[in-house]
């Protein structure tokens, strides 16, 4: 992992999380504008509809996922509110993004005069490809890791990673003791989240209103409520700590590592709930 990809010179170093974060936003806009185009969204303002849509999603991830990762762990801010403010590495939650990104996009449809369905529905399909690169950048950066593990594929992070400087990671000499890579692992998944979007958006072109959406949010749920057993980031918070010794050591996590029930799987649950209704509800109407 390398937390800065490289330095300019006049500028400075070049942080590889936002880059990677960047590099996503810029793989999917062309795809977004052609989905908005087929769909017939804002005519002869669709340039304008893709530009404040963007800025809906840098926003709305950077403000919506900060207050969020907040409202998790309330104590530390509470006693140090400037921490709210502050490159920490306490950063930011997913799901506080999702939650801010899906009140701009109401924004955007009263605003171009459509259906808030058919915006969702268009970005639905690549959202994950963006995320890819998101959490490629959490790779890089050492954030979001795993619980210690002594599995083949487990990964050490060396000591400019947050997962060492943050300290909820015991130490090895110059790197933390082996860890599941969670960052990679959710990479992957999200991938194979995007492939299935794809191949529904283009063997059945434009369907029923939620539909789509209602997909993205059953896969992503699902992946999510997964991968927070791998996680092992406590700071995010726990609804109820709930261990399953056999089940953990089969994983190669600790007998007394919590399984379940993190806040990211409360809403991950609720998303594959969410998800499967929406499919369930738009299946006459498909």
């Amino acid at each position: 992992m390398h937390p800065v990809l490289f330095e300019i010179a006049g500028f400075g170093p070049v942080n590889a999380y936002g880059t990677l974060i960047l590099v996503g936003g810029l793989v999917a806009m062309p795809c977004v504008y052609w989905d908005m185009r087929a769909r017939g969204l804002a005519p002869g303002r669709l340039g304008s509809l893709l530009i404040d849509l963007y800025l809906v999603l840098v926003f709305g991830a950077a403000i919506g996922g900060r207050v969020f990762h907040v409202l998790t762990a309330p104590g530390a801010y509470i006693d140090d509110p400037s921490r709210m403010f502050s490159s920490d590495g306490t950063g930011f939650v997913f799901f506080g993004s999702l939650a801010a990104i899906a009140l701009g996009m109401k924004w955007l449809a009263k605003r171009y005069d459509t259906r808030v369905s058919t915006v969702v529905d268009a970005a639905a399909t690549w959202m994950p490809l963006a995320h890819v690169f998101g959490r490629l950048g959490c790779w890089f950066a050492g954030c979001c890791w795993g619980a210690p593990t002594d599995a083949g594929w487990a990964v050490t992070f060396p000591q400019e990673s947050i997962a060492y400087q943050v300290g909820e990671v015991a130490r090895d000499g110059a790197h933390t003791v082996a860890v599941h890579p969670t960052q990679l692992i959710e990479s992957g998944g999200l991938a194979l989240c995007f492939v299935v979007l794809l191949a529904f958006r283009l063997r059945r072109g434009i369907e029923a209103p939620w539909r789509q959406v209602s997909r993205y949010a059953l896969c992503y749920g699902m992946l999510r409520t997964v991968t927070e057993m791998f996680r092992g980031d406590a700071s995010r918070g726990y609804l109820v700590q709930w261990p399953i010794p056999p089940l953990a050591e089969s994983l190669g996590l600790a007998p007394d590592h919590p399984l379940f029930l993190s806040f990211s799987q409360v809403v991950g649950l609720g998303l594959v709930g969410l998800g499967a209704w929406g499919l369930r509800r738009t299946r006459s109407r498909q």
